[in-house]
């Protein structure tokens, strides 16, 4: 069974729903409810992916060498 629930909305954002709402004649509680969950079903997190050292040393020269100007200037 479903539950009534209040939403307000941001200055910059409700006028942003009304116009969306009216342009896909979608429902506004369909739209909260697509909206809703989307955002929790999906992850808000960063995964990072181990590195080679072959890969490190490959990047990190290339960063040397294009920022050369700059490690010289902070070495001074």
């Amino acid at each position: 069974m479903s539950k009534a629930r209040t939403v307000r909305f941001d200055e910059d954002v409700d006028p942003l729903v009304d116009r969306f709402v009216e342009k896909n004649d979608i429902n506004f509680n369909k739209l909260v409810n697509l909206a809703v969950k989307e955002f929790i079903s999906k992850p808000h997190t960063i995964e990072l992916e181990p590195v080679t050292a072959d890969e490190w040393d490959k990047n990190m020269k290339k960063a040397y060498k294009k920022n050369k100007k700059a490690m010289d200037e902070l070495a001074k």
